[in-house]
């Protein structure tokens, strides 16, 4: 809109448009700039531009003159918005504004995708030229024709082979792959006729080409049209004049016109409009009161400008003087006389919303009309900042309302309206307040009355006098706003008004931007009853963001108006999708239970659900049955679970419309447990439910006196219930027979020495059935050494079988004793000995020394403390954070450990997802963040990270609080929140080995036995 950047260059071209978008190619046309001092245009340069992207592309090499080009070499997928250039001989000129984007995609794809059905749920989705009959190839193309002709190219389409399977689509002359049936032929002659034909091909060969389409004719290059006819004023005010003219003899396919006025005596012609005007009769406002002026036209089309017009006869811009029409109307008798006049001007222009780019305007009729009705009204506006006027309708308007489009956020504008009759064009108004073009945030004004007294409406037949009638405005009692929502049964989204005033010729006329809605074939419906009318949406979308009004006929102006914006749109369409499709909540998902017997119940609980209630089980897509249900518990029970029962069990569950379903996968190792299970469970009922059984199986037993026994106890017998020992599958028949009438068995083992190790047995059996129980007395008797991290730090354990008073334990340090203390805290049991480090430091690295000491020998085991150390939060993260919505959050900390550290995020203890609004980093295993853009007020809550390795880590909290724009900060006191120590995620084991003379050392009688094995 700029001035050019070269002397004398034109004007940008305008109102770029896009046509028969396709795969690879689009079609640009635009209008030609007006140009009233500049040389004419030799042509056009079109540039494109991908979305996302900086870089302009010049899309031909040479100017165009004509105002449209295909554009070729497109992308496939693709979006790009493109702009155009005007060249004359000085220059070019500024780039058009740029186009709106548009995707490079075969309109007609999703027309030709076919699903095929793979069995249960799996479909796969083609294209139906990607379906190939097998052997043959494809039928031919029929119904061929031309959808678009233009003077150097033809877009044709046709209509695919009857044959499911064609393949890809052909241009045989090329070989250049067609796959959408549409293409556009370039490069053609100009004024000649052409007869075209599409052949099909797939892999097994080419079809009969299809019938010829009949001749198409380029078209004709019949250049610009002729000059407009003579220009003639018809009236005339103090600052405009109207102007009229005769359409040019050869139209030749006319875009519309250019007027331009020039004072008389100067040559410097001005542009009096900035986009062409389709009408012969245009009102050039913005003149000088005395001046005399001289107007010409030109015409214009896709080739460009004709020659002016001739130039009007001069004429002076001053008030104009009718010759005077008598009127004359009688009331009660009185005979009044009158001669019809300009109408006054009218007043009160009022901004009733604006959002950022147009402004609602209205105004109050004049006062006086002139005596004729006043039909028309105009629109001024004028840039405060460029202090310059500016019309802003064309064709008049017949209503005192008018939505100024095309205004630029932040601008100051004020706005004059003038009104006219028959007799001619009145007074504008006095300038408007200054408005400035910022969206509003605050509801719109609802429904309105006006009242006049009651002398105006007794004397409605006098148009010719002029009252003041009292006006008042103020909002009736009883009035409501538009009511927006979902409807709770159907799920549409609707605007619901009801008007406290209506009469039996009322109707509800609803409209969007101030345009009456007449499409109802999206699914739009206005349902009225009585003094309420709803709009409904059946099927919202973004094209429904905007501004609705609705306004009820012969009342006192009752209306209202609501803007529905594109967050609160998408916020009721998620609303709808629920309503339409109810999810049943659920309280667990599908899990399963080994019960006796080794069956297996698949269940889950629901919340809410009725009595009808149906569901299904699915076992690998198969459907299953012997299911129940029992206070929201939905089961299935598998009497047999076996190895054909690997894979995925899910179960659908509908509620009236509420759907829900869970799945859950057993396979791998996951199902081997699961039914290596239920294998147990099912032997351990036989075992135990139907033949003598052990009720406790087989241990060793150390006495006080160090003496060793087999125990183990059996239970449902009979007098046929026979009892044996075994060692290493040998039958060791004991001095005293077990006493089965007390269900315990004992073994003792005297003198236990090298030949009592191995593997003994006992076995329980009878005609019924028969049950064994072993255990395994071996070399090793002892158990691991395992660091265990406790709530105040670590604790060093060491799990023994066998242990006397005679032993003593040692811990040790780099080689120092540690004594116990409050930070080593020495101690045990007498099947375990314990380190405990409290608070561990730097100095507590090192090696530690565990050893078992008897009279004459000493075991040792080590254990490497450096460089293992938990996953710990060094700092940096705040307690408490405020901050407003739509702001960047970023909370950062040291981390450390070794090995390195894992770190996870939690909000509300749920785990944070990484993604476009979180971003999770660990820069060199050091520096921990998370990112929150764009916050909201769900953001608020707890925030939870955990620093953990395999020795365990640490885990803080931080409370972050969201408050709105314009808000007080919440005053948030900080409240001390330790750091919770997490224990490691496996024992961290150190296996160590009691030997066998360890053993036997303890299990002597006496201590001079012992003494004497010793020294043996």
């Amino acid at each position: 809109d700029g001035p050019p950047p070269v002397p004398l260059a034109p004007g940008a071209p305008m109102d770029i448009k896009i046509h028969d978008a396709n795969r690879d190619y689009v079609i640009v046309s635009w209008k030609p700039p007006n140009t009233t001092t500049e040389g004419p245009i030799i042509g056009y340069f079109v540039d494109r531009c991908e979305v996302g992207m900086e870089n302009w592309m010049q899309c031909n090499d040479s100017p165009i003159k004509i105002c449209k080009y295909p554009v070729s070499g497109l992308f496939e997928g693709h979006s790009y918005c493109f702009r155009v250039r005007a060249v004359n001989s000085h220059g070019i000129s500024r780039p058009s504004r740029m186009s709106n984007p548009v995707a490079a995609l075969d309109p007609t794809e999703f027309g030709r995708l076919q699903a095929t059905k793979l069995g249960g749920k799996l479909d796969v989705v083609t294209i139906h030229d990607d379906l190939e009959a097998e052997g043959k190839a494809p039928g031919a193309p029929s119904k061929v024709y031309a959808s678009e002709t233009d003077r150097t190219y033809v877009v044709l389409s046709w209509t695919p082979p009857s044959l499911v399977g064609s393949g890809s689509w052909q241009r045989v002359n090329t070989q250049v792959p067609v796959r959408s049936p549409r293409y556009a032929v370039f490069d053609l002659a100009e004024g000649k006729e052409y007869l075209f034909r599409v052949l099909a091909a797939n892999m097994h060969g080419i079809s009969n080409p299809s019938e010829p389409t009949r001749p198409i004719r380029t078209q004709v290059l019949r250049g610009v049209p002729s000059a407009p006819g003579q220009v003639v004023s018809t009236r005339e005010t103090d600052t405009s004049v109207l102007i009229q003219w005769a359409p040019p003899k050869e139209p030749n396919n006319l875009i519309g016109y250019y007027i331009d006025s020039c004072v008389k005596g100067s040559k410097n012609w001005t542009s009096a409009n900035h986009k062409p005007l389709k009408d012969t009769r245009f009102v050039v406002h913005g003149l000088t009161t005395g001046e005399m002026y001289m107007f010409r036209v030109q015409a214009i089309n896709e080739l460009g400008l004709s020659d002016e017009s001739q130039e009007s006869a001069p004429l002076s811009v001053r008030a104009n003087h009718h010759t005077q029409i008598c009127h004359a109307s009688c009331l009660r008798g009185i005979l009044f006389v009158f001669s019809p006049e300009l109408p006054s001007s009218p007043y009160g222009v009022a901004l009733l919303h604006c959002d950022g780019e147009s402004m609602v305007l209205n105004w109050k009729r004049p006062l006086c009309s002139g005596g004729t009705p006043v039909t028309d009204y105009y629109i001024d506006k004028y840039n405060v900042a460029k202090r310059e006027w500016r019309e802003v309708n064309v064709p008049p308007l017949k209503e005192r309302l008018y939505k100024v489009p095309k205004l630029t956020l932040g601008t100051v504008y004020q706005f004059r309206v003038y009104a006219a009759n028959f007799i001619g064009l009145g007074e504008p108004s006095s300038p408007s307040a200054p408005f400035r073009c910022e969206a509003w945030t605050m509801p719109e004004p609802g429904t309105y009355r006006k009242r006049v007294n009651k002398y105006a409406k007794e004397t409605p037949d006098l148009p010719g006098l002029c009252v003041n009638p009292l006006l008042f405005v103020c909002c009736r009692q009883g009035t409501k706003e538009i009511k927006c929502g979902v409807d709770e049964k159907t799920g549409d989204v609707y605007l619901c008004f009801e008007s406290c005033q209506i009469t039996e010729k009322s109707q509800f006329v609803w409209k969007k931007s101030y345009q009456e809605i007449t499409d109802f074939s999206k699914g739009i419906s206005i349902k009225t009853s009585g003094n309420q009318s709803t709009l409904s949406f059946k099927n919202p979308d973004k094209e429904d963001v905007g501004t609705f009004s609705v306004s009820v006929t012969n009342t006192d102006g009752a209306s209202a108006s609501y803007k529905i914006t594109a967050e609160e749109l998408e916020k009721m369409m998620a609303l709808s999708y629920d309503i339409r499709n109810p999810i049943i909540p659920l309280k667990s998902e599908l899990a399963y239970k080994i019960m006796e017997r080794g069956r297996v119940c698949f269940w889950l609980q629901a919340e809410g659900i009725s009595s009808a209630v149906t569901y299904k089980f699915f076992a690998n897509n198969k459907e299953l049955v012997n299911s129940e249900v029992a206070t929201g518990i939905i089961e299935l029970v598998l009497d047999h679970f076996t190895e054909d029962n690997e894979g995925t069990f899910s179960v659908q569950i509908q509620d009236g419309r509420a759907k829900a379903q869970s799945s859950l996968v057993l396979i791998g190792n996951a199902f081997k447990a699961a039914l290596a299970e239920a294998d147990y469970q099912r032997r351990e009922y036989i075992r135990v439910k139907e033949g003598p059984h052990f009720s406790q199986f087989l241990s060793v037993h150390i006495s006080e006196d160090a003496s060793i026994s087999l125990i183990c106890k059996v239970a449902n017998l009979k007098k046929e219930s026979a009892f044996h020992w075994f060692k290493d599958d040998v039958e060791v028949i004991p001095d005293v027979p077990a006493d089965l009438s007390s269900g315990v068995c004992r073994l003792p083992l005297p003198l236990f020495s090298k030949k009592d190790m191995g593997m003994h047995k006992a076995t329980i059996s009878d005609d019924r059935g028969k049950d064994e129980s072993q255990v395994d007395i071996s070399g090793s008797s002892a158990g691991d050494l395992v660091i265990q991290c406790t709530a105040e730090g670590i604790m060093l354990q060491c799990h023994m079988k066998y242990y006397t008073e005679e032993m003593k334990i040692i811990w040790m340090l780099k080689d120092s004793k540690i004594s116990s203390s409050e930070r080593m805290r020495v101690g045990g049991t007498p099947a375990m000995a314990s380190l405990e480090i409290v608070e561990p430091t730097e100095r507590d690295k090192g090696v530690y020394t565990f050893q078992i000491t008897d009279a004459e020998k000493t075991y040792t085991r080590t254990l490497e403390l450096s460089g293992q150390d938990r996953g710990k939060v060094l700092g940096g993260l705040p307690d408490v954070v405020s901050i407003m919505e739509k702001k960047t959050l970023s909370l950062t900390c040291t981390v450390c450990g070794d090995p390195k550290p894992q770190v996870t995020w939690f909000k509300n203890d749920q785990e944070v997802e990484p993604g476009d609004q979180y971003v999770i980093l660990l820069d060199s295993g050091k520096f921990a963040s998370v990112t929150i853009k764009g916050v909201t007020l769900e953001d608020s809550g707890k925030f939870t990270m955990c620093v953990q390795n395999k020795y365990g880590g640490e885990s803080v909290d931080i409370i972050v609080s969201v408050f709105k724009h314009g808000d007080k900060i919440p005053d948030i006191k900080p409240m001390a929140a330790p750091k919770r120590i997490l224990p490691p995620t496996h024992p961290i084991v150190i296996p160590i080995i009691i030997t066998f003379a360890m053993l036997y050392l303890c299990c002597l009688p006496d201590r001079r036995a012992r003494t004497h094995a010793r020294s043996a």
